[in-house]
């Protein structure tokens, strides 16, 4: 059975499905010390530009670092948010959206949906109030970029790392018209 778990903002969970749990941490060096220490990701690369959407005349980009996102096998394993699940993977990454007009805009809420040897898992939808929670803010203003830090915790049916990851970002400009940006990312 896939296992897929998300930390981001504060310490809060929610049941995503029989399969998906999300936790909510605060800060992104909470969120890796409470996956596990021995779960962190210190390896860097240059970051993954994702799609651009424009709507409106509003164009943002995103982007995850690391690319690709480094997996770390959890020695031992990452615990669960009762300790009665464990987790053999931790990828830590940050997705980033670049607002490239003037106008301003609100991330309404991020999908992260994941596919690991030909199995699904349930989606993870970040709400405005876990995207506020882990970037300080769901506002992005004008040729500026918001951050968002957040950590997977994963077991894969054949043990394997890899993963093939989603991100989808609901934003709204400043004007009203309602933005979809999406892409792709590898967990190796």
């Amino acid at each position: 059975m896939a296992w897929l778990r998300a930390a981001v903002a504060r310490r809060r969970w929610a049941a995503l499905g029989d399969n998906v749990k999300k936790t909510l941490r605060a800060g992104l060096t909470a969120v890796v010390l409470a996956a596990s220490m021995a779960c962190s990701n210190n390896g860097t690369t240059a970051p993954s530009d994702l799609t651009s959407t424009t709507s409106g005349g509003a164009t943002f980009n995103v982007a995850v670092r690391p690319s690709p996102i480094k997996a770390t096998r959890c020695d031992p394993q990452c615990p669960g948010q009762s300790g009665s699940a464990s987790f053999a993977f931790s990828a830590d990454m940050t997705v980033d959206v670049q607002n490239s007009t003037a106008g301003g805009a609100t991330v309404n809420s991020m999908t992260i949906t994941a596919t690991a040897d030909g199995t699904p898992f349930a989606p993870l939808t970040l709400s405005s109030d876990d995207i506020r929670q882990s970037a300080g803010t769901t506002h992005v203003d004008g040729h500026a970029t918001i951050s968002i830090p957040l950590t997977i915790v994963y077991n894969t049916p054949t043990g394997s790392a890899n993963l093939g990851v989603s991100v989808s970002l609901q934003i709204t400009d400043d004007r009203g018209n309602q933005v979809t940006a999406a892409g792709q990312v590898n967990v190796l």
